[in-house]
């Protein structure tokens, strides 16, 4: 396994490990990546799918902000996961952005 471990602190200072498995998250990031826009559109209604590409999102924007490939969409590095969050909040919001997040997702944010 080719994890890359990283500690998080609170503001009480309380630790918290984590660490990605760089294979299976490039293994997913393909899997979503190769879908259709329709497929990708139907995911971002799914909660447990929406998860997985949340997850990924925030381990690809951490793994480029630290090599310093910095990505920056219009928004911002977190705009993407806002855009995320009102998915989860929305279906509707799923339609309107999906083709958004499809593109960044395939194109600019991509996991080599």
């Amino acid at each position: 396994m080719s994890g890359i471990n990283y500690e998080i602190q609170d503001r009480k200072l309380n630790s918290f490990k984590h660490t990605f498995d760089y294979n299976f998250c490039k293994r997913k990031y393909d899997e979503y990546a190769r879908m259709s826009l329709e497929e990708f559109r139907e995911c971002l209604k799914d909660r447990q799918k929406l998860g997985e590409i949340g997850h990924l999102c925030c381990f690809i924007l951490w793994v480029k902000n630290i090599e310093q490939h910095e990505y920056r969409d219009t928004l911002g590095d977190y705009g993407l996961i806002h855009l995320l969050f009102h998915c989860m909040e929305n279906h509707d919001a799923a339609d309107m952005h999906a083709q958004y997040i499809h593109m960044l997702f395939k194109e600019d944010i991509k996991l080599v």
